[in-house]
């Protein structure tokens, strides 16, 4: 009887020794799998990279629409492309936010189409007003921000005076924002208005705003409260104001009140 117990016990232990040996078989074929795996995945991202960066991708054509007063040497400063840069280096998201830095661009559109081309569709902006600056103007657009300087004065636009200067750059709204949220009140009339027939803003005195027509009219708007329904009254009256010079009637037009507008004579 106990021989009979020693060969079911070496039986068994014989058995349990050959799964052990069959699952080590398992773990060592899974490894191997795994390895190749590895092996082939690493294999393919070098290629796959290579291949990314092979000639092929090399920025061959850049198109820029929309460019009127901008340069193409400044959009590409601005979006960091270069000659012979890898198309892939270029991200669409990232390079349209670099664009709209520039302070004279309202709106960017930025496409990649392979193998080689870049396409960047842009909208300007243009100024609504001119700031007389240290012999300059400043070009200042509906939006409040100032988008460039020019050195001559042609007629074409109205000019802001009575601003306390401080620091005004390219890219910065006025920076006297008592009277500059004054101005852009008047640069919200504008968009909805562009044929008000200003030729000057004085806002020196906020309490007393003035402005000029281009006939040489001078009209008292008082404080910006109501501003743009004296303004709607202006381009209502307009029409009617060069008869007044044609009499040498000499005098301004009060709008103080604009539900009571009056021309008041000066007196000799």
């Amino acid at each position: 009887m106990p021989e009979k117990n020693n060969n079911i016990r070496y039986m068994n232990n014989k058995s349990a020794d050959k799964r052990q040996l069959m699952e080590e078989r398992k773990e060592r074929k899974k490894f191997k799998s795994k390895l190749i795996f590895l092996f082939i995945f690493v294999i393919f991202n070098i290629t796959f990279l290579m291949f990314l960066r092979s000639p092929i991708f090399t920025i061959s054509h850049l198109y820029v629409e929309g460019l009127d007063k901008l340069s193409l040497e400044e959009v590409c400063s601005a979006g960091g492309i270069r000659e012979g840069m890898n198309i892939w280096k270029i991200s669409p998201p990232h390079l349209r936010d670099n664009i709209l830095k520039i302070p004279r661009v309202a709106t960017a559109e930025v496409e990649r189409e392979l193998p080689g081309e870049i396409r960047i569709f842009i909208r300007e902006k243009y100024p609504v007003v001119l700031i007389p600056f240290h012999g300059h103007y400043l070009e200042l657009a509906s939006d409040g921000i100032i988008i460039g300087l020019r050195d001559d004065y042609r007629g074409e636009l109205p000019l802001v005076s009575g601003l306390f200067w401080g620091k005004m750059d390219v890219g910065t709204n006025i920076p006297d924002r008592e009277r500059g949220e004054i101005i852009e009140v008047f640069l919200e009339v504008f968009s909805e208005k562009p044929a008000l027939p200003l030729a000057e803003i004085n806002v020196a005195e906020p309490e007393q705003i003035v402005v000029y027509t281009w006939e040489g009219m001078e009209v008292w708007l008082g404080d910006s409260k109501g501003l743009e329904k004296k303004l709607d009254v202006l381009m209502h009256l307009y029409p009617r104001l060069p008869s007044l010079e044609k009499n040498d009637m000499e005098g301004y037009l009060d709008l103080r009140a604009a539900e009571a507008p009056v021309f008041r004579p000066l007196k000799k």
